[in-house]
């Protein structure tokens, strides 16, 4: 049995382990918390200029920087399942405007936060702030590139806490070099940790460490859930709902 410590199964071999009569399991839920909270912070932290605001009065200044306000912004969600389903509902308390792409549409975030599917081209071209919340699969791997991010607004802002490969960095970095974007925050790189990205040489992109999972709630979610499925399918001879290829149980119990 493979148990995955986390969501995200893109570095794993599914169909192998599958071929080989070996279960694979993730922890689904248990960052969602964690990971929209800090899409949030990195929206705030880029809309209020609080990086270099901090910076500017160590230094001994006293700068004013004008920000923008979450409530009056257009927020486009790429990718609207359990992470970006968080962040939509936390952003409604903002008073934000929601719109959403996904190839599963869910009538509760219509309904309750007033969230409006648009295709992804619509999406670029209207949001203030474009935020990624997609899986890692090959119809996502470059999802933003040249074509994408020149139809974003020059004022617009890009933050990505799911997987680095879902961005093109160096149609990024061109966009940014070009003014072509205002910014963006990058808590995920193609390759990390990022010695050698470009993007960190741009004042207007925050990077973090791959650390939107990363809270004592949702570590001790991960840990349990692992536990108990590990208990459950080795021990108990059960077939829970976080298994990603059941039928090598059922193959084997047959």
């Amino acid at each position: 049995m493979v148990m995955k410590h986390g969501v995200g199964v893109d570095n794993i071999d599914l169909d192998a382990a599958t071929s080989r009569g070996i279960v694979v399991a993730n922890a689904p839920g248990t960052n969602c918390t964690a990971v929209a909270e800090l899409a949030i912070s990195l929206m705030l932290s880029l809309l209020r200029h609080i990086c270099p605001a901090n910076a500017s009065t160590r230094s001994g200044k006293w700068e004013r920087f004008m920000g923008r306000e979450l409530g009056a912004l257009t927020v486009g969600i790429v990718g609207t399942g359990h992470i970006g389903s968080a962040v939509a509902e936390r952003l409604h308390g903002f008073g934000t405007s929601l719109i959403g792409v996904d190839v599963v549409q869910d009538d509760q975030l219509v309904s309750a936060y007033g969230m409006r599917y648009v295709s992804l081209h619509e999406l670029l071209r209207t949001a203030d702030l474009v935020t990624l919340h997609a899986p890692l699969i090959p119809e996502t791997v470059g999802l933003i590139g040249d074509d994408e991010l020149v139809l974003m607004k020059p004022s617009a802002l890009l933050v990505n806490c799911a997987r680095g490969e879902l961005v093109d960095e160096r149609a990024l970095h061109a966009a940014l070099a070009a003014g072509r974007i205002a910014g963006a925050a990058v808590d995920v790189f193609a390759t990390e940790p990022p010695q050698d990205s470009p993007l960190l040489d741009f004042e207007n992109v925050l990077a973090t460490p791959h650390i939107a999972a990363y809270t004592h709630e949702a570590m001790e979610a991960m840990d349990r859930m692992c536990a108990e499925t590990i208990v459950k399918v080795l021990i108990d001879r059960e077939t829970p709902p976080n298994l990603l290829n059941p039928q090598v149980l059922r193959d084997d119990r047959t």
